[in-house]
C-alpha cells in the first residue's frame, strides 16, 4: 500500500518542479537515473502493523470537499498555438553584426573550473540559450545573460562566482567557479505562419480553428484532472484529521520507515541533486522523521478503512489493469511491465483507486465558494452512499 501513501499524504507539491522548453532552450537539466521493481523493492523492508493498536477511525462519510471551477482562457489557447509554432521554429545565422544584443539565441562553448579543478558536469559544447531567458544564470551568484551581453562572435568571457551555500547540488555548493564562455554564433528565430495548411500538415486536424477547439478541450482535461486530485488529496487529509492516534509508534519502526522511504525517494532528491532528508525538508516542508510518522499513520488509516469497507482487488480486476497498461503505455506484455513495476504496486494502486471511489461517493463534492452543510449535506450523502455500494459490488 505504500504507492497509496507517498501519492496523497502530501498532495501534489512535485507538480511545481516540473518544466518544458523547445529545442533551442539547451539540456541543462540531469536525467534521472531508472530504477527497476525489483532493485528498488529489495531494499524497501515490509512493516507490518495492528492499525487498530495505533488509530481510531473517525468521521469520514458526508464530508464536504470544494473542488476548483475550470475555465480555459482564449490567451491560454494561444500561448498552446504560439508553442506549437515554437516547436517548428527555424534558427537562422545573424550575419549582419557580430555583437550580442537581447533576445538573440547563442550558440557557445563553456567549461566551468571548480575550486580549481574543470567540472565534466558543468561543461559543455554546442550549447543553444536566448539571451533573457536567464537559463545559465544562478540567482544570487551571477547574471549569464548581462555578462554575455555586449560581447562579440568569437569571444570568450570569463565569469567568476561563487555557488550559492544553499545551491541544489551539494556538491558545489559554496565553491568557488570559473566559467570561460566561448560564443560561436548569434541566431534568429524563425517562427511558421500558423494556417490551416501548415496544421492539416503537422497536426491531426484540419483546421486552425479545429486545432484551438481541441487545445481548450485538452486543457480543460488537464485543469479538471488536476483539480479532481486535489478534491482527492483534500478529502484524504480530512479524514486524517478526523482519526486519532492512540500511542506513538515504536522507534525502530519509525526508523525502518525513515529508511524505506529514503529508499523509495533516493531518485527524486538525486534528479534535483540533493540528499534525500534535505529534499523531503525542501520540498514537503517536514523532517525525514515527521514524514516517516505520518505515512505510518496513512498506511494505518488505509488499512482500517479498506477493512471496514471491505474492498478487495479480484485477480479479474488486476488483469485488466495489466491489459490497460499493454493497451494504453505499449508494454509489449506483462514480462515487461514487471520490469518496471510490482505486482504489489500495481494491486496497491489498484485497492487505492477503489477506496477513493468509495470515499468521494460518501462525499459532498460543490464547487469552490458553494461548500454546504447541514441537511443539504446529509441528502448529498445518503445519495452518494448508494453509489458507493454500488461500485464495491
Amino acid at each position: 500500500m505504500r504507492k497509496f501513501i507517498s501519492a496523497v499524504i502530501l498532495g501534489t507539491a512535485l507538480l511545481a518542479l516540473g518544466g518544458c522548453g523547445n529545442s533551442k532552450t539547451g539540456d541543462s537539466a540531469p536525467e534521472a537515473t531508472t530504477q527497476t521493481a525489483a532493485e528498488e523493492t529489495s531494499q524497501v523492508q515490509p512493516i507490518e502493523l495492528n492499525a487498530e493498536e495505533y488509530i481510531t477511525l473517525g468521521e469520514y462519510k458526508g464530508l464536504t470537499v470544494e473542488k476548483a471551477s475550470v475555465e480555459v482562457t482564449d490567451e491560454e489557447v494561444n500561448e498552446q498555438v504560439d508553442l506549437l509554432a515554437q516547436d517548428y521554429a527555424e534558427y537562422k545565422e545573424i550575419t549582419d553584426r557580430d555583437t550580442v544584443q537581447e533576445n538573440d539565441y547563442i550558440n557557445m562553448d563553456y567549461t566551468c573550473t571548480i575550486d580549481g579543478k574543470k567540472s565534466e558536469d558543468y561543461s559543455e559544447t554546442d550549447v543553444d540559450t536566448q539571451i533573457g531567458s536567464q537559463e545559465y544564470s544562478v540567482e544570487g551568484a551571477y547574471d549569464f545573460d548581462a555578462e554575455v551581453t555586449g560581447a562579440k562572435v568569437g569571444d570568450t568571457v570569463t565569469i567568476n562566482f561563487t555557488f550559492p551555500e544553499d545551491y541544489d547540488d551539494a556538491e558545489v555548493a559554496g565553491k568557488d567557479c570559473v566559467m570561460e564562455v566561448k560564443i560561436n554564433k548569434l541566431e534568429e528565430e524563425i517562427l511558421p505562419e500558423i494556417t490551416d495548411a501548415f496544421i492539416k500538415e503537422n497536426t491531426d486536424c484540419d483546421t486552425v480553428e479545429e486545432y484551438r477547439e481541441q487545445t481548450r478541450k485538452e486543457l480543460e482535461d488537464s485543469y479538471n484532472s488536476e483539480a479532481d486530485q486535489t478534491v482527492q488529496d483534500d478529502l484524504w487529509n480530512m479524514v486524517l484529521e478526523n482519526c486519532t492516534q492512540k500511542k506513538d509508534f515504536p522507534q525502530d519502526i519509525v526508523d525502518q520507515e525513515v529508511q524505506n522511504l529514503t529508499i523509495e525517494n533516493e531518485e527524486w532528491a538525486g534528479y534535483f541533486g540533493m540528499e534525500v532528508a534535505d529534499f523531503i525538508q525542501e520540498y514537503y516542508g517536514i523532517s525525514m522523521e515527521d514524514y516517516a510518522k505520518q505515512t505510518l499513520v496513512s498506511q494505518c488509516v488505509q488499512a482500517l478503512l479498506v477493512e471496514q469497507e471491505g474492498i478487495t482487488v479480484s485477480d479479474e480486476e488486476y488483469d485488466a489493469e495489466i491489459q490497460s497498461f499493454i493497451d494504453d503505455y505499449g508494454y509489449e506484455d506483462e514480462a515487461e511491465i514487471m520490469e518496471y513495476y510490482t505486482e504489489d504496486e500495481i494491486r496497491s494502486d489498484l485497492l487505492y483507486s477503489k477506496l477513493m471511489t468509495t470515499l468521494l461517493g460518501y462525499s459532498n463534492i460543490v464547487e469552490a465558494g458553494d461548500a454546504t452543510s447541514g441537511t443539504e449535506t446529509d441528502t448529498a450523502q445518503e445519495d452518494t452512499a448508494t453509489e458507493a455500494a454500488t461500485v464495491q459490488e
